[in-house]
């Protein structure tokens, strides 16, 4: 419970930060706008900016591609390999924003790795919270929230039912995952009559992504207690969302499209130092906290 709440708190403070810029980026494009008239629209830019989803390449010019075409590449080549490489690839119609996903997955890798080996925050696995942080990024917090509540929900109930048939464990898994999947058709065609008409443009992308998670989190409720289970996919979940929130701020997006080769070689950084952490959990210094203190 403490792991949540801690992962809670991080998560409501990258939100409130990520907020605070957000505002008060406006209200400079704002006061620009009302001293020049010609850029009027610049007001507009922030919404539609926050609506951007990088898991889709995009046919017209975003802020990315206007980012690159701004910013010359300067100095020894042999420096800027990278930025040269990802110029000529968008020239030749790679999307920028695929590009971003793909320098960013692994910093979202070294944040959960972060949260494991120097927090103590186990969750399932490294893969699972960074997949499910660009299912966030595809779907949008609230909405990935809701949905991903059901799936859970669903693959709760799904367990319940199939837990009394007598057959190996594979085909029952099977048979859950089939119960899940007609359900989530189910609510996903009622969303438009429940008000939810966020989820009418959820791509099956991020449903199988979470769909995946309920996969893992049955195994969970198999293998394990279904509390131990809940505060599993708790910590995954919270994880993801920190790891959303993150990809999805403007400035981290632009700082590892204009810096690739620093942010590349920084990440490696990050995970070298993290492996060399062999000092205690945060975790597990709370937890013994009366113990060390003696």
């Amino acid at each position: 419970m403490q792991k949540v709440a801690m992962l809670s708190t991080l998560f409501l403070f990258l939100t409130f930060a990520q907020m605070g810029l957000s505002v008060s980026k406006e209200t400079v494009i704002n006061e620009v706008a009302a001293t020049e008239s010609a850029q009027a629209s610049i007001s507009a830019q922030p919404e539609e900016e926050n609506t951007v989803d990088l898991t889709v390449p995009s046919a017209e010019k975003g802020r990315l591609e206007k980012l690159l075409e701004t910013e010359k590449v300067e100095g020894w080549w042999g420096l800027n390999i990278l930025k040269i490489a990802v110029r000529n690839a968008v020239d030749q119609g790679v999307s920028p924003n695929t590009i971003v996903v793909l320098f960013l997955f692994p910093l979202v890798a070294a944040l959960v790795a972060f949260s494991r080996q120097v927090l103590g925050i186990s969750g399932f696995g490294i893969i699972t919270p960074a997949m499910l942080s660009v299912a966030f990024l595809s779907t949008g917090g609230l909405a990935g929230l809701v949905l991903l509540a059901f799936i859970l929900c669903a693959a709760t109930f799904a367990r319940m039912v199939v837990k009394k048939i007598r057959i190996p464990y594979l085909p029952k898994l099977s048979m859950s995952l089939w119960i899940v999947s007609m359900l989530v058709m189910i609510f996903l065609m009622g969303s438009p009559s429940l008000g939810l008409n966020r989820l009418i443009g959820v791509g099956i992308f991020p449903i199988l992504l979470f769909v995946l998670l309920a996969e893992t989190f049955i195994e969970a409720q198999i293998t394990r207690s279904l509390k131990i289970s809940f505060f599993m996919t708790a910590e995954t979940v919270v994880l993801a969302l920190i790891a959303y929130r993150i990809m999805s701020a403007p400035w981290v997006q632009e700082q590892v499209l204009l810096h690739p080769e620093t942010s590349v070689m920084l990440i490696l950084f990050v995970d070298y130092i993290i492996g060399k952490y062999k000092g205690l959990r945060l975790m597990e210094l709370w937890r013994f906290r009366k113990m060390i203190h003696r």
